[in-house]
């Protein structure tokens, strides 16, 4: 009625064969590297190391000190800091370096209304 049953064949390895062409395609370009590289060729010498940056000018350290101030805890900052503290920003604020195309103060001379 029913055929016998065989046991369960051991597992095979299906990956051996993957694995012995990549050792052999390995093997061949490690040899291939070797002969590529020359060893009577002497090494050339580095080049000196790049300058580095110049130190920033002094214009700016007036600023940066007076900002540093101004950010002080204790110190009186805003509108509450009243005519002093606003002036002092105000002449902060203009007198740092010109920033290019993201220039947002205003030109030097008389003011005038524009309409948007």
């Amino acid at each position: 009625m029913t055929d016998e049953i065989r046991p369960v064949d051991p597992v095979r390895r299906r990956d051996d064969r993957r694995e012995r062409d990549r050792r052999a395609a390995e093997r061949r370009a490690a040899s291939a590297s070797r002969n590529l590289v020359p060893v009577d060729v002497p090494a050339e010498p580095a080049e000196p190391p790049a300058r580095p940056a110049p130190a920033p000018t002094s214009d700016a350290s007036a600023a940066t000190f007076a900002a540093q101030m101004m950010g002080q805890t204790g110190q009186r900052r805003g509108l509450k800091g009243g005519p002093p503290v606003l002036d002092a920003a105000r002449s902060t604020y203009l007198g740092n370096a010109y920033s290019g195309s993201a220039e947002r103060r205003p030109k030097p001379g008389k003011a005038s209304d524009t309409d948007a």
